[in-house]
């Protein structure tokens, strides 16, 4: 059950045609907060303010506000959808304004977001929307211009109403040699609950010889009912006989009163398989979400 009506900021995540970019390729538009964690009560009202600017030093930019649908694939990558589409959507609770914006180089503007949780629900757990702010824009091709592309931004919302619980647990793992002869530890994360799990940690490697690597976890979402893979890439050789241990904390557990558990560490499966073979998968590091 829900303890209090916590409201969190995640880390960022910015789309550019339907794909998560860095923020400096991203065309000139910063947006903050660009994910939102709230936890609401069936009949709640709540307001958030996104912050949209125009970093770009030449251009006036102009941007048309809506909303979305969105979730992400087992790699991580978000998807868009028409808002009122998915069954997770809350986008219907949703009235912001304005709806158009333009922004010459360095001024900003604030979208007010008000969100009306129904006074009935008929289930627990995530409800998710996007507000996503669009433009076109030509594209510069040797010199000459005459394409134009579309861009989007979004703040992603996760709305956590009633008798949530977030249950993330590694179900399998591996390790992959791509090509290049690197080495990639692969894990596979389902999560059970009605709450999206958000996981940060670290992968430690201990080889026969006392040698010890540790590569950082951070920002990894598995979302409701859905399944996540990951890969991680050794930045040195995997030492012989490596014993290799996942430890992670979910720090989105509405379950527990402290919002953060633990989950038990996890060893990994130290066959290696060709990367062909393997699914695509997360490289370590990327926040998306």
């Amino acid at each position: 059950m829900i303890k209090a009506n916590r409201l969190r900021y995640a880390l960022s995540s910015v789309l550019a045609i339907g794909i998560a970019v860095p923020l400096a390729a991203a065309f000139g538009i910063g947006l903050q907060p660009t994910t939102v964690e709230m936890e609401v009560k069936p009949g709640d009202r709540d307001r958030q303010v996104v912050n949209i600017a125009n970093v770009h030093k030449e251009k006036t930019i102009s941007l048309t506000l809506g909303l979305a649908d969105w979730s992400l694939d087992e790699a991580g990558q978000i998807k868009l959808s028409p808002p009122g589409e998915t069954v997770d959507s809350s986008a219907e609770w949703v009235r912001f304004s304005p709806a158009f914006v333009t922004l010459k180089p360095g001024e900003s503007e604030q979208i007010v977001v008000d969100m009306a949780t129904p006074s009935r629900l008929e289930r627990s757990g995530d409800f998710r929307f996007a507000l996503l702010a669009s433009t076109v824009l030509p594209e510069e091709r040797g010199g000459q211009s005459g394409v134009w592309k579309k861009y989007q931004i979004a703040s992603l919302f996760y709305l956590t109403a009633g008798d949530a619980t977030s249950s993330p647990t590694i179900t399998n793992s591996g390790l992959t040699v791509t090509p290049e002869g690197k080495t990639k530890i692969d894990l596979r994360i389902e999560n059970d609950g009605n709450a999206h799990a958000r996981l940060e940690g670290s992968i430690e490697i201990k080889g026969a010889d006392g040698a010890r690597q540790s590569i950082p976890v951070g920002n990894l979402v598995v979302l409701n009912e859905g399944a996540r893979d990951f890969s991680a890439e050794l930045v040195e050789p995997l030492p012989a006989n490596a014993d290799i241990e996942v430890r992670l904390d979910n720090i989105f557990a509405p379950q527990s009163e402290g919002a953060i558990e633990t989950l038990a560490p996890y060893k990994v499966e130290t066959e290696i398989k060709k990367a062909a073979l393997a699914a695509p998968m997360d490289t370590a590091g990327s926040a998306q979400e």
